[in-house]
């Protein structure tokens, strides 16, 4: 085999990338070695490059290549391996441990022995790497690159809507006018079925809430003061889909948005603890259920999901139109800093930033 010289665009602290390089000379049994093609970037990685992640995870973690959602190339495979080369699959970014309880009997998207791209063990920002074959899926013919770089987390908000178990006939409200959140509201209406009546989606960016008006009503929650009081005690299922420095706020509204009996399903994640008004949640009989990634099923059925060409053109408009191609730690660092959806432009513009690795 060919030596391969990947360049590694690595976090060494925080808002600091640096380039390391590594040698392959191998592929090990099973694996395929993958070349970034392109990737998305995602909240949840924020955190590591503000530095607002858990002092110890830092500590432990870093250095750290970042980026777990995207596209690549197959380069080579090992010998017990079919894919071909140039093959352009999705990488599925965690490798479950298939042993723990919840391996077993939950779903492989809550092990707790998982090594998850970007956040215990490096990501897609490198020129090439290793990975098991097992773990990565052909993209379908007719299935755009850039598209098909948002499955993992359209495949978060297929699972999210799943677990939730709304019904058509219920109202459902989702928070957050980002990409997790407009999936989420897209996958109630395009999968679930929930009419527009019946769906609103919630935020604070007028421009990120019209991507969504020709399936959801949508409430500004901080201009529109009067639709969201209007709007408490009426919602079966909430989906909170923020977190970060929000938190605070987004659960509250939740809480107060459901009616008794209601669903919450938790998205959004932060560092901290956040404070919620306990007697509401139970004298009003709420259930708050967690979602966490999803399966590689859930990344199939998001595949043949962005073969329909109604539901491809709903998910094009959450692409952002700034893009950034890395060449250099420092075009990485200058992605990161836009995409920062509380202090960087991507704030009030709509739409996932994507990152693109030339050849």
């Amino acid at each position: 085999m060919n030596k391969f010289v990947a360049k590694e665009f690595t976090l060494v602290e925080p808002f600091r990338f640096v380039i390391k390089k590594r040698t392959i000379t191998s592929i090990p049994e099973g694996y395929v070695l993958l070349k970034p093609v392109v990737a998305g970037i995602c909240g949840s990685e924020m955190l590591y490059f503000r530095g607002e992640k858990e002092k110890w995870k830092l500590a432990e973690r870093l250095p750290m290549c970042l980026l777990h959602e995207g596209v690549a190339e197959v380069v080579k495979a090992s010998a017990d391996v079919k894919l071909k080369a140039g093959t352009h699959v999705v990488v599925n970014p965690m490798i479950p441990c298939g042993k723990c309880v919840a391996c077993k009997k939950i779903g492989e998207n809550y092990c707790q022995n998982s090594q998850y791209m970007g956040a215990t063990v490096d990501g897609l920002a490198r020129t090439y790497f290793h990975y098991p074959s097992q773990r990565v899926i052909p993209i379908p013919r007719g299935v755009e690159l850039e598209l098909a770089a948002l499955t993992e987390p359209l495949s978060i908000a297929f699972n999210a809507f799943n677990t939730s178990e709304a019904k058509p006939y219920e109202n459902i409200s989702v928070i957050g006018d980002g990409p997790i959140g407009y999936m989420v509201a897209l996958m109630a209406s395009h999968v679930g079925g929930i009419p527009k009546d019946n769906l609103h989606l919630v935020g604070i960016i007028d421009e990120k809430l019209s991507l969504a008006l020709d399936f959801a009503s949508t409430v500004n929650s901080i201009t529109e003061k009067e639709k969201m009081k209007n709007m408490e005690d009426t919602f079966d299922v909430v989906f909170e889909a923020v977190g970060g420095g929000s938190h605070r706020t987004t659960i509250g509204e939740a809480i107060d948005m459901l009616r008794p009996g209601g669903r919450c399903v938790l998205l959004g994640l932060s560092s901290g603890e956040v404070p919620v008004e306990l007697n509401k949640i139970v004298n009003k009989g709420l259930t708050l259920i967690g979602s966490v990634r999803s399966t590689i099923r859930h990344y199939h059925d998001v595949l043949d999901l962005l073969k329909n060409q109604e539901f491809n053109q709903k998910i094009r408009r959450i692409v952002s139109k700034t893009k950034f191609t890395i060449r250099s730690a420092e075009d990485l660092e200058a992605a990161f800093r836009y995409a920062d959806t509380e202090k960087g432009e991507a704030r009030a513009k709509p739409g996932r930033v994507l990152v693109y690795f030339p050849n």
